[in-house]
C-alpha cells in the first residue's frame, strides 16, 4: 500500500504524459499544489471525520442557539460532525425509545426526566463516573448537588442537567392592579392564592372577554407541590404503595379541584387543553400561572405584556417540583471519547452562559447561576428560581413510575371532569398504582 507521500510522487509523473498541452499544464499544477498541500499535512489530512448523533427536543428558537454552540464545537474539534436529530413535539420521547430499543440509539442524547429512570434501568445510558474520574478538567462539584441527585441510578451517575427545572408562580401585573391587590410574595398561603384568584375572575358570556384567576394543572405531576405542601407523600419510603389516598394528600386535591368546581376561578381543560393556557396567559386572559424558566421565551413574544415570579403559596411547609431534562451518553456508542467531549461540551460553563442570557434557561452550574444569570439585567426577579431549588422536590425516582403514573393520571380527570369524588378517585388511584409498584421492582436510586 502506497504511503501518502508515495502517492503524491506517482501523480507528478503524470506531468510527462501532458507537456505539449497547456491547457493541461495549468489544470495538473493547481491538481500538484493541492496533492503537495496534502502530502504537507502528513496521513492525518486524509482521515474520514466521525460523526456523532445528538438528540434533543426543543423549540425553533432553542434548536437555533444550539445549532450555533454545536458550530463551536465542530470547529474545535475539526475531525468531528454533529448530526443534529431535533423532535420538538410531544411524541419526542416515544421516539427516542424506539430508536433505543430498534439498536439505533444517539450517540448524546437529552432525556426527559420522567423516562430517565426506567431508561437507565433497562441500560440504555453510559456510566459517567469512570469518564469524570478520568478528566481532571470536569468539576462535577460546580453542579447543584440536589439536582446531581436526581441523576442517579442505583448510586451510578447516567447523567446530568441540562439546567434547573423548578416551579413557581408567574402573575400578570396589570392584572393584580386593576383588581387592587397586592403582589404576590414569599408570605403567601393557599388562602392568599384562593382570595387573589377569586378577585382576578371575570365572568361573561362571551367566551373572549372572560378571564380567569388562575390556571391549574391537576394531571399527574404538577400536583405533587400541593400535596407536599400540606404535608402529604406520593408514594412511602418501600416505593411500592401510592400514599395519595392519605388525608394529607386528599386534602390537597381537593383544595385544587375546588378551585374549578366550587369557586369558579380556573378554566374548565382537559389535558389536552391545559397546553393552550400558556398563550392565555400570555394574552392577558389569567392572572396566575405555574411554570418555570423554560416557559419564559413563550411570554416574552408579547413586549407589552407585564409579568413576574413569585414562589408558589404554602400551606403546612414551602415545596416545589424539581423536573429534568438532562444529557446522556448512550451505553451502545462506538465513539465514547468523542461522545464525552461533546457531553462536556453541550453542559460547559459556556454553553449554560449562552442558554442563561440568550433563553432564560436557569443554570443547573452553581458558578454560571452566581456569575451570569443573577447578574444579567432583566425585568423579572430570578432570585425567586434559584431559591426555590432549595426546597424543590423530585417526583418518585422509580423504573415502574411510568407506567403507574397513568393510574393517578385517569382519576385526576375523572375527580377535574366531577364523575368522581377526590376521596373515591384518589382512594382508586393509590390502589391501582400501588398494584402496578408491587408487580415491577421497585429499584429505587
Amino acid at each position: 500500500m502506497r504511503t501518502a507521500q508515495a502517492s503524491c510522487l506517482h501523480r507528478a509523473k503524470l506531468d510527462g504524459a501532458h507537456r505539449t498541452r497547456p491547457w493541461a499544464r495549468a489544470l495538473i499544477a493547481v491538481a500538484l499544489t493541492a496533492a503537495m498541500a496534502g502530502c504537507a499535512r502528513g496521513p492525518e489530512a486524509g482521515r474520514r471525520s466521525q460523526v456523532l448523533s445528538l438528540f434533543t427536543w426543543v423549540p425553533p428558537a432553542e434548536m437555533a442557539v444550539n445549532q450555533r454552540l454545536i458550530h463551536e464545537f465542530e470547529r474545535s474539534h475539526p475531525q468531528v460532525k454533529v448530526r443534529m436529530l431535533n423532535e420538538p413535539g410531544g411524541r419526542a420521547m416515544d421516539k427516542l425509545q424506539a430508536s433505543i430499543a430498534a439498536g439505533n440509539a444517539p450517540d448524546v442524547m437529552s432525556v426527559h426526566g420522567a423516562f430517565f429512570i426506567p431508561l437507565a434501568a433497562e441500560g440504555a445510558f453510559l456510566p459517567l463516573d469512570p469518564l469524570i474520574k478520568s478528566d481532571p478538567t470536569f468539576d462535577l462539584a460546580d453542579f447543584y448537588p440536589q439536582l446531581v441527585r436526581l441523576c442517579r441510578y442505583k448510586g451510578t451517575l447516567y447523567s446530568l442537567p441540562r439546567y434547573t427545572s423548578v416551579y413557581v408562580l408567574f402573575y400578570n401585573k396589570a392584572l393584580f392592579e386593576a383588581a387592587g391587590i397586592k403582589y404576590p410574595d414569599a408570605s403567601w398561603t393557599w388562602d392568599d392564592f384562593l382570595s387573589a384568584a377569586r378577585a382576578l375572575t371575570r365572568r361573561s358570556g362571551d367566551p373572549s372577554r372572560r378571564q380567569f384567576g388562575c390556571v391549574v394543572d391537576v394531571w399527574s405531576a404538577r400536583t405533587f407541590p400541593w400535596i407536599w405542601q400540606n404535608g402529604g407523600e406520593i408514594v412511602d419510603r418501600s416505593g411500592k404503595t401510592c400514599l395519595v389516598d392519605q388525608p394529607e394528600a386528599v386534602g390537597a386535591l381537593q383544595f385544587l379541584m375546588d378551585l374549578r368546581r366550587k369557586w369558579r376561578v380556573t378554566p374548565t381543560l382537559t389535558q389536552t387543553d391545559f397546553r393552550e393556557t400558556k398563550e392565555w396567559f400570555k394574552a392577558g386572559r389569567v392572572g396566575m400561572f405555574m411554570s418555570g424558566a423554560w416557559d419564559i421565551q413563550v411570554f416574552k413574544q408579547a413586549p407589552a405584556f407585564r409579568w413576574e415570579v413569585a414562589p408558589l403559596p404554602k400551606k403546612k411547609t414551602r415545596a416545589t417540583l424539581l423536573g429534568m431534562e438532562n444529557y446522556c451518553i448512550s451505553s451502545s456508542t462506538r465513539r465514547q471519547k468523542l461522545a464525552w467531549e461533546l457531553f462536556k461540551f453541550l453542559l460547559s460553563r459556556h454553553a449554560q452562559a449562552v442558554m442563561a442570557t440568550q433563553l432564560d434557561k436557569q443554570p443547573s452550574r452553581r458558578s454560571v447561576t452566581q456569575h451570569v444569570y443573577l447578574k444579567q439585567k432583566v425585568h423579572y426577579d430570578r432570585r425567586v428560581l434559584v431559591e426555590a431549588l432549595e426546597y424543590g422536590r423530585q417526583a418518585p425516582n422509580l423504573p415502574a413510575w411510568t407506567k403507574a403514573e397513568h393510574y393517578l393520571r385517569e382519576q385526576l380527570e375523572r375527580m377535574w371532569q366531577g364523575e368522581i369524588s377526590v376521596e373515591q378517585g384518589a382512594r382508586l388511584a393509590a390502589q391501582l398504582v400501588s398494584q402496578e409498584l408491587s408487580r415491577t421492582k421497585s429499584g429505587s436510586s
